[in-house]
């Protein structure tokens, strides 16, 4: 029967896990799921090609390791079983730390996955330090690799459809925003404003102003309302001063329009009764 993953690490040492203490309960053994805890060496232990998380903070490694060191691993890595070795489901940040700290033998929870893959991706989603790019990526290939629509992806990770959505959008930044996103220098936030900008040469430049003045969300936007603001009065003044060159064609005479809001005014200069006489006949044929 397939098994699928529903509430992350909930589900991944929840009920079914069960020790290896030779006092195991034997009506116990019989259940169609169970887990095992195994010491295993570190040495058979591979990393899976599809883990979605790529980038590690090594200075977060080094102080867990140093907490290894002192206290031991105190939350199990998952494997499966692949022939002689173990393939790593979830924990790779832990593994990585047990192998700076020393340890020859680390404690896994052992148990079998119909699509692992499936397992370590929305495993990584439910973790808060997965960068908003890896996020992303990880919702492309559910996507991609499980058929998921946008739909269904949000019922299964627990979120609304628009943040599916809007993280996925996230895809389509360039290649210079995604690597500041990588970096940590531009938040989620910061990328789901940035998407708002059309042009693309504008939202780099934007986005290089956020790392020069480390800009908050908020002080990003009232520049962009600003800038967009500006923008509306560059198109409207364009259009008064288009209708001031016509209207000096029509009269023949100086024509100056003054806006501001919904209020104004059209000042038509002459300098002589026959000018004056000229605009009244144009105006009143």
């Amino acid at each position: 029967m397939k098994k699928r993953l529903g509430r992350g690490l909930d589900a991944l040492f929840g009920e079914g896990v069960v020790s290896t203490d030779k006092n195991l309960d034997i009506e116990e053994s019989k259940k169609e799921d169970i887990e095992r805890i195994e010491e295993i060496d570190i040495d058979l232990i591979d990393l899976s090609e599809n883990q979605p998380r790529k980038i590690f903070n090594e200075e977060d490694i080094e102080e867990l390791a140093d907490s290894i060191k002192s206290v031991g691993l105190i939350q199990p890595l998952v494997v499966q079983k692949k022939g002689d070795k173990y393939i790593l489901i979830a924990g790779e940040r832990r593994l990585r730390a047990c192998k700076i700290a020393g340890v020859q033998k680390v404690k896994c929870i052992v148990k079998e996955f119909e699509n692992p893959l499936e397992i370590a991706l929305i495993e990584n989603i439910q973790r808060k330090d997965l960068n908003p790019f890896e996020k992303a990526l990880a919702f492309k290939r559910l996507m991609d690799e499980f058929g998921y629509t946008q739909e269904q992806l949000s019922k299964r990770l627990g979120i609304s459809r628009s943040k599916v959505a809007n993280t996925l959008r996230i895809l389509n930044l360039g290649k210079k925003i995604i690597d500041l996103i990588i970096e940590g220098k531009i938040s989620e936030g910061h990328a789901k404003v940035l998407l708002s900008i059309v042009d693309e040469d504008q939202r780099e430049k934007l986005a290089q102003l956020v790392v020069e003045k480390n800009m908050s969300v908020r002080e990003l936007e009232s520049i962009i309302k600003s800038n967009d603001e500006k923008k509306e009065f560059e198109v409207e003044s364009e259009v008064i001063r288009e209708i001031e060159e016509n209207l000096m064609k029509l009269f023949g005479l100086k024509v100056r329009i003054q806006k501001k809001r919904n209020r104004g005014k059209i000042e038509i200069e002459f300098s002589s009764d026959e000018e004056l006489e000229k605009i009244i006949s144009i105006l009143m044929p």
